[in-house]
């Protein structure tokens, strides 16, 4: 991603002829790809943002039942059905040979939707292994540190 970056950069600068708009949307489909394959696993280490001010006080087990509840009510359920319709937007786009509507743009339009639909899949496989953790934690007797469950606010060291 950041040769290719680069490169169209260099390109543009120093006028070497090169084909920038397929250029440009493989720098498109490069971040879409690292953003999509990076949510599943980002969700599993509290990498997403959190509104912490309500829960901050909370005691550790608390701060479980409301991770259980989002995840049961609201994350997998939406992320479940969005993953599942992905598959269609894959194979429809693979059907009708969709590609750029640029006319010297990139073709295969469906691997990059395929991406979209590995992540919201990764999402979801990311959101039932947080779910197990929460439920391991809460019902089968573990400890925070053999759960490893990274919920409310996290420092991350850098």
């Amino acid at each position: 991603m950041a040769a290719v970056t680069c490169f169209d950069v260099l390109a543009r600068k120093t006028g070497i002829p090169a084909p920038l708009t397929k250029l440009q949307e493989l720098e498109w489909h490069f971040h879409a790809a690292l953003f999509s394959l990076w949510m599943g696993y980002g969700y599993t280490i509290n990498a997403n943002p959190r509104v912490d001010s309500f829960t901050e006080n909370l005691s550790y087990r608390r701060k479980a039942w409301i991770e259980l509840a989002g995840c049961v009510l609201f994350a997998l359920p939406y992320c479940a059905l969005v993953a599942y319709h992905s598959l269609d937007f894959v194979t429809q786009s693979y059907l009708l040979a969709e590609q750029s509507d640029s006319t010297v743009g990139l073709r295969f339009r469906w691997v990059i939707k395929g991406i979209y639909a590995a992540g919201l899949w990764l999402v979801v496989l990311g959101i039932l292994s947080v779910l197990a953790r929460v439920i391991v934690f809460l019902f089968g007797g573990r400890s925070e540190e053999e759960v490893n469950l990274q919920i409310g606010h996290v420092e991350a060291e850098v």
